[in-house]
């Protein structure tokens, strides 16, 4: 398994560093900006899909019959749709319609509320997913520091939205995934350098 384990930690550091150099270049305009637009967020998708595969990577390793490690994917999962759908809205929907020439501002309002719905969501999620797997990694010494980090990346975007420090617009939300997918790296790292995350074994 230590070629997988590299595989997969290389791709989670190349999704995370990818995902930076994406959110740098977000475009601010009221309409999602020019073809940019597409490009940003169609990227952040694709790098998104390198993320789970890492973490599916990760929760197998862990072990999926522990109900902590299985938790944490699904949330991942329920992430992952929100960060896609609201990426869609931003990357492609709003910028469709304003290529049309629609101007009706109740629809760009609807929309832009459905894509700050569905980028709470995402980070909500990852956060919880976040948690179910540091619970975990932070039972044992090897992983105990990994685990305790991962707790820091999900409590810190999570109550800064939820008190309002920040919103998801281009600035709160480079901040919110910086954290977010600055774990992810280091559990790239980890499979990088040490191998398996596979639990340590106890003796009965």
């Amino acid at each position: 398994m230590k070629e997988a384990d590299r595989v997969a930690g290389v791709a989670m550091i190349a999704a995370a560093a990818g995902a930076l150099l994406a959110m740098g270049h977000h475009p601010s305009g009221a309409h999602g900006g020019s073809a940019l637009a597409g490009i940003v967020h169609a990227s952040m998708i694709a790098l998104l899909g390198l993320l789970i595969f890492g973490f599916t990577h990760m929760a197998r390793r862990r072990g999926l019959d522990r109900p902590a490690v299985l938790a944490g994917l699904l949330a991942y999962g329920i992430a992952l749709f929100g960060h896609v759908g609201a990426a869609t809205i931003n990357g492609f929907v709003v910028p469709a319609l304003a290529a049309r020439g629609v101007t009706a501002h109740d629809l760009f309002l609807f929309a832009w509320e459905m894509n700050q719905a569905l980028a709470k969501l995402g980070v909500y999620a990852t956060s919880a997913a976040y948690l179910f797997w540091s619970a975990e990694l932070i039972g044992e010494g090897r992983t105990r520091l990994l685990g305790a980090l991962g707790v820091v990346a999900a409590i810190l975007p999570a109550s800064l939205l939820a008190s309002g420090a920040i919103r998801l617009d281009v600035t709160g939300a480079f901040i919110s995934y910086a954290v977010q997918v600055g774990w992810a790296a280091l559990v790239g790292l980890h499979l990088l350098r040490h191998g398996a995350l596979a639990p340590e074994r106890r003796a009965d």
